[in-house]
Formats: C-alpha cells, sequence, structure tokens
C-alpha cells in the first residue's frame, strides 16, 4: 500500500519518522519547491511539472499489506494529529493507493527493444540479436549510464557516424556514457578514445565495448571533456547538452586536425542559435545540421576552407 501524507517542510521529518515507525521501510519526499529551484538548471534538464497534478508538500511510504495494516493507517493518522500541537502539519490528509509490486532494478527492461539506425541496430544484451545482411550489431546493457539508442540525440549521431568515420581514424568520444557511440565508431573502423567525468558511466562503457568485442580499438577515460587528450583527432563526438558544447567547443578546436569534424549533439531547439554563435566564436563552420523531434546535431568543421 502506497500511503502519502499531505504536511508541511517543516513536518516532513517528523512525519517521515512516523511512517518508518509504521512499517515503511523507507520514504519519498515529493517537494513542489524542488520545480522552482530546478528552473536555474539548464532548460534540457529541468524536469517537467505535471499538468494538474498535486502540488502540495507530501512525505510518503510503502506498508506491506500484512494483517493489521488498516490499523496501522489509523495509528498514523492520529500520531499525525498529534502532531499539531508542536509542529505546523498542513492538512495531515493521508492518501492511499494499492501498488503492485514489481523488481524496479529491472522491471524497466520490458521497455528496452531492439532499435534500428541508420545501419546499426542497438540490442539489449539480454534479447537474441537480429541483423540482416549490411546492418552492424551493437549489444548494449546501459546500466546507470545514459545511451540507449532511443533518444533522438543518440539517434542523430548513429545516423551521421557512417558518413563521418573513416578506417583507422583517430576519435574521441566526449560523455560517452554507455559507450553507444565509441562502440559504433568502432565497429566503423576508428580507433576511439571514450570519455565521461562519471566513474559509474565509463564502468559501463568498459563493460560493453568489451561485450562487444571492440577494446582492441577503444580505450577508457575517466575525465572532464578533452582534459589530458593531447593527440589531434579527425573526429569529435560530443553528445551531451548544449551548454557543455559552447563550454568544449574552445579546446575542441585545438583538438582537432585541420578540416577535422566536431559532431555535437543533444542541442536543443531553444539553444540551437546559441551552439551556432558559439561555433563560429570557436572558428568553427557548420557544415550539416539534422534534427529530430525537439533535437538537433551539428557537424561543424574546424577550418571552413575544408570540405567534410
Amino acid at each position: 500500500m502506497e500511503v502519502m501524507i499531505a504536511t508541511t517542510p517543516a513536518a516532513g521529518e517528523r512525519v517521515a519518522e512516523l511512517l518508518i515507525e509504521a512499517g515503511c521501510g523507507g520514504v519519498v519526499y515529493e517537494d513542489p519547491r524542488l520545480f522552482e529551484t530546478a528552473k536555474d538548471q539548464p532548460v534540457e534538464l529541468q524536469p517537467t511539472v505535471p499538468s494538474g497534478g498535486n502540488r502540495s508538500f507530501r512525505v510518503g511510504g510503502y506498508l506491506p499489506l500484512h494483517d493489521g495494516w488498516q490499523e496501522k493507517i489509523e495509528w498514523l493518522q492520529a500520531e499525525v494529529d498529534k502532531l499539531r500541537a508542536f509542529l505546523p502539519v498542513g492538512s495531515g490528509e493521508i492518501t492511499l493507493r494499492k501498488r503492485q509490486e514489481e523488481d524496479w532494478a529491472t522491471a524497466w527492461k520490458a521497455y528496452y527493444q531492439p532499435e534500428r539506425v541508420g545501419k546499426f541496430v542497438v540490442t539489449p544484451s539480454w534479447l537474441p540479436p537480429t541483423v540482416e545482411s549490411g546492418e552492424i550489431l551493437i549489444t548494449l546493457d546501459p546500466g546507470m549510464a545514459f545511451g540507449t539508442g532511443n533518444h533522438p540525440t543518440t539517434k542523430l549521431c548513429l545516423e551521421l557516424l557512417p558518413e563521418l568515420v573513416r578506417e583507422g581514424m583517430l576519435v574521441y568520444d566526449v560523455g560517452t556514457g554507455s559507450g553507444i557511440l565509441a562502440i559504433a565508431a568502432a565497429k566503423l573502423g576508428a580507433r576511439v578514445i571514450a570519455v565521461d567525468l562519471d566513474p559509474v558511466a565509463t564502468a559501463v562503457a568498459a563493460e560493453n565495448i568489451t561485450r562487444n568485442q571492440v577494446q582492441g580499438q577503444v580505450s577508457v577515460r575517466t575525465a572532464n571533456l578533452l582534459d589530458g587528450l593531447r593527440d589531434p583527432a579527425d573526429l569529435i563526438i560530443a553528445n551531451i547538452i548544449a551548454d557543455v558544447i559552447i563550454e568544449l567547443l574552445p579546446a575542441a578546436a585545438t583538438r582537432l586536425k585541420p578540416g577535422g569534424v566536431l559532431l555535437a549533439s543533444g542541442i536543443i531547439d531553444q539553444k540551437a542559435s546559441q551552439v551556432r554563435a558559439a561555433c563560429a566564436a570557436a572558428g568553427f563552420t557548420i557544415r550539416k545540421s539534422q534534427a529530430r523531434e525537439d533535437w538537433q546535431a551539428y557537424l561543424a568543421v574546424r577550418d571552413g576552407e575544408c570540405n567534410v
């Protein structure tokens, strides 16, 4: 049974303690103020405010439906009412909803199915692959990292990579996440250095690189953007967000060979003009743009005189 108690931030901690005393294994806070503080985040990272949703401060927990659970709810209501003598409790209303118990750690896998993007087939590691002639298989377990092949920004990169990558070229994949784009570039013949700031992501990427048998072509580093990468690259892949791409551009201009290409994706429509201006300021010429849903990807060349 999901038990939600409408209260106030001032009483939130004590209400959470009552839920645990009643037998809930943990608690969750629903705090509408977080939507306000999130307004300072880049637009891509802002949560979607549910229309018509409950906007009161609530504390909840999950109570096993054993004998006597109703008595626990009655006890909770009585204890919340007692708190009014000491704390501003708010309405104190308790809302109950039956929930189907699931293994939430793995339930998401039911929604992750093989994805065909351009010449690539991205298949979850727990499903048998189905690959047709001429298609390139990427077997993936994203774990806690970004990159399943389902998101528009990743699809844009997978569609564009075959026209960019040549045998033996050096590629930097910045913000590699699950390693999907590094693997794709390696399967097209490139040597790749995959970089991510998050050690969880680089661990996941390393596993996926081994799973796809491209560990001889791809090395993984935990670092910030292009820090520590000195050799000039033929191609830099940056499937991140617009603000980070803008931060990356000056360094990318110094890490590319003349005529080298930056594949920048993760650019939400509202930030596209800012990225275009930053590209020009850093000496890049955008040779091609491609869009999916609310997202754009750019192919930007370091030396505008060179042909992609």
